[in-house]
């Protein structure tokens, strides 16, 4: 099968070379050369965000291929300016389909399901007939519930992209049920969560972590993966450090490029932990390469995170095929990875006093943090791994092919609609 996978904020080259990397482009990167490896050809279009990327298709792995489409400028974009330019991705899109047309058009988030409707209605071959399966790693209307921003142009288009694809894929039974809400049917939509490498990320290998800080050994090590804004739990998690003065707490960046230095929100979480005290006990560590990853996570005794939202779930898998108990807040894809009390503990709401109260009772059980660590292994490395990620989505793709796009709309013009609304956004 030919996979056409649409990504267009994503970039999955620097993931596949072993670097810092946002989740959506680990998401692109693993499941793109699974997919590869299960038989299928997969090129991945995604727009041009540095006037270095290669021109035309570049070789990623055996089967996979990335093509980089001019729109907008060749450079990074805030999250809600991706839209600004949807328009003419979705133009640049429909032509290199009409050279190389695929099988399925697999898009990965809202702004590259705009971008499918519009190659696909604007392709001078015939398109009509491809069928489109629309992921979204979140959902505008998961975001509200958990109290980040509102955009209800955005839950508009996102709502229409899931009745118009011929199959949805979600991270989590949370985000099926935002749909069904919504009036998405049930059995229009799967739930494939993220995935994890158990090769890579696995109990076995060194633990030193001394060259992103020195461990005093009397202290129980904290380890986070996580957003240093406030959405990420950064602030709750110092806070929390004031009442665990037997632990320390590492943080580490998901932003692909951050600057500890200088980035606003790691300033404002060093500033909290100066004011709170516990400056020595808390280190903001920065973004870490792939391959160093499962070094840091191993040198720690317990992953923690406070997220208000995580809709990937991507560094509690990791962190639990590293044989780590987890700590976590029960929202987003977090709940599906983590079993409350077999392999970790999950929390309510993860303010201060209740992510000092579960880590301490993590910590002062050995026996149980233990047994959690052997259980997250076993999770992770039987659920959650990318080979079987890969075989799921190629099961949404058969579901997928009978069912044939809707004639409405098919001659373009609410797809020009939802570019122009969004584009005002």
């Amino acid at each position: 099968m030919k996979i056409a996978m649409i990504a267009e904020h994503a970039n999955p080259l620097p993931a596949h070379r072993g670097e810092p990397a946002c989740p959506a482009s680990l998401h692109v990167c693993a499941l793109s050369r699974q997919l590869a490896k299960l038989g299928h050809k997969v090129t991945v279009y995604a727009r041009r965000s540095d006037p270095e990327q290669p021109e035309g298709r570049t070789r990623m792995a055996r089967g996979v291929s990335v093509t980089y489409l001019d729109a907008g400028p060749a450079s990074p974009l805030p999250a809600d300016e991706h839209a600004e330019h949807t328009g003419a991705f979705g133009t640049a899109l429909a032509a290199v389909l009409d050279e190389d047309a695929p099988d399925v058009l697999h898009a990965i988030g809202w702004t590259s399901g705009l971008a499918a409707l519009h190659a696909q209605a604007h392709s001078e071959s015939d398109q009509s007939g491809t069928p489109i399966v629309q992921t979204f790693h979140s959902l505008n209307a998961s975001e509200q519930r958990s109290g980040l921003s509102h955009h209800p142009e955005r839950a508009r288009m996102e709502t229409i992209l899931a009745s118009r694809a011929d199959h949805v894929l979600v991270n989590s039974t949370d985000q099926q049920g935002e749909l069904a809400r919504l009036g998405v049917p049930r059995h229009h939509v799967s739930v494939v969560p993220f995935g994890v490498d158990p090769d890579h990320f696995s109990m076995e290998g060194g633990t030193s972590a001394e060259h992103w800080t020195s461990r005093r050994e009397e202290r129980a090590r904290l380890v986070s993966v996580t957003s240093l804004t406030e959405a990420g739990g950064a602030d709750r998690l110092v806070e929390s450090m004031t009442r665990l003065p037997e632990a320390e707490l590492l943080i580490v960046s998901t932003a692909e490029d951050l600057d500890v230095a200088l980035d606003e929100n790691a300033r404002r979480v060093e500033l909290l932990a100066k004011e709170a005290g516990v400056d020595d006990r808390v280190h903001l560590v920065g973004p870490v390469e792939r391959k160093e990853l499962p070094r840091l996570l191993r040198s720690a005794d317990v992953y923690v995170s406070a997220a208000s939202y995580d809709p990937y779930g991507g560094a509690v898998l990791e962190a639990m095929a590293c044989g780590l108990p987890v700590v976590a807040t029960a929202t987003g894809a977090t709940p599906g990875a983590v079993l409350h009390r077999t392999s970790g503990v999950l929390m309510r709401f993860g303010r201060p006093d209740e992510v000092a109260r579960s880590v301490r009772a993590v910590l002062s059980t050995p026996t149980m943090s233990t047994a959690y660590g052997i259980a997250a292994v076993d999770r992770a490395r039987s659920r959650f791994t990318w080979q079987r990620i890969a075989v799921e989505t190629e099961i949404a793709y058969d579901r997928s092919r009978p069912q044939q796009a809707e004639d409405e709309g098919a001659d373009g013009s609410e797809t020009d609609g939802l570019l122009l609304s969004g584009a005002t956004r």
